[in-house]
């Protein structure tokens, strides 16, 4: 039998719901969400994204929408291994905007103390609640800053659904696995790829596949679902140590910055 511990916390709104930001923890690992999104996944003290977010626009929409700006039904904090680590590891959240209902999943997997090695899975269910079909495009957003530093990260987008980025400074190496495999993606600077969203334009990512300096990028996903029906989106992220991840992505280094949040 398995066990599981949850803090269940209500809300009316996004904003209510993070003020103060909700942690989950496990091992060497914890990552924070905000009132945009996820603001940070620290391994072994250093932290190495800037931020992710998801964003969505429907057919006709002149701009996208952060998915953290809707009303925020719910939050339910778990605790998937009690045995091994009796902290909060998984977060879910449900949010809707009267005709789509968008339910996270998050859960942290943190490895030994020192070791440098951090998972986090994902699983996004989007379901459309109205009484008629809707078209629209769902994206994620994903700014690492790897080795707790920008501008030294080198990234590239494999097959299409693979985002690989490393660190000159630390040697370390993120990727992620997006199923099912996405409409687009795009890879570039944060300043380009954040810049997208938000706008008041409706854009599309552009199929760039490799970026260097301070890096994001975002995949997207063109999605028609009839009235009641849902789609499943699942990712995983890995953080390891990663000796000779420059030569594989074949990139040349740049020095190493912090950014700071506004």
């Amino acid at each position: 039998m398995k066990y599981t511990t949850a803090i269940v916390l209500a809300a009316t709104t996004a904003t209510s719901a993070f003020a103060s930001g909700l942690i989950i923890e496990d091992g060497n690992s914890s990552a924070d969400f905000g009132s945009a999104g996820q603001i940070d996944w620290i391994v072994d003290g250093a932290n190495q994204l800037f931020a992710q977010e998801f964003w969505y626009r429907v057919g006709g929409s002149n701009d996208e929408t952060n998915i953290a700006s809707l009303d925020n039904i719910g939050t339910v904090l778990t605790d998937t291994n009690p045995f091994t680590d009796d902290r909060a590891d998984a977060i879910s959240q449900l949010w809707s905007d009267g005709r789509l209902e968008f339910e996270t999943l998050f859960t942290l997997r943190g490895g030994l103390p020192g070791s440098g090695e951090s998972s986090l899975a994902e699983q996004i269910s989007i379901t459309n609640t109205s009484d008629a079909a809707i078209s629209f495009s769902f994206f994620q957003v994903v700014d690492f800053d790897l080795g707790a530093s920008a501008n030294d990260d080198f990234g590239s987008i494999v097959d299409g659904n693979v985002a690989m980025q490393s660190d000159s400074g630390s040697s370390i190496l993120s990727e992620t696995v997006a199923t099912p495999f996405p409409s687009a993606f795009q890879m570039g600077t944060a300043d380009e790829i954040l810049s997208l969203f938000g706008n008041g334009v409706a854009d599309d990512l552009n199929g760039n596949a490799a970026a260097e300096g301070n890096v994001a990028w975002a995949f997207q996903w063109d999605i028609t679902l009839q009235s009641g029906e849902s789609f499943l989106i699942s990712k995983n992220k890995t953080i390891v140590p990663a000796p000779g991840t420059m030569a594989f992505l074949g990139f040349a280094g740049l020095t190493a910055s912090r950014r700071r949040r506004s």
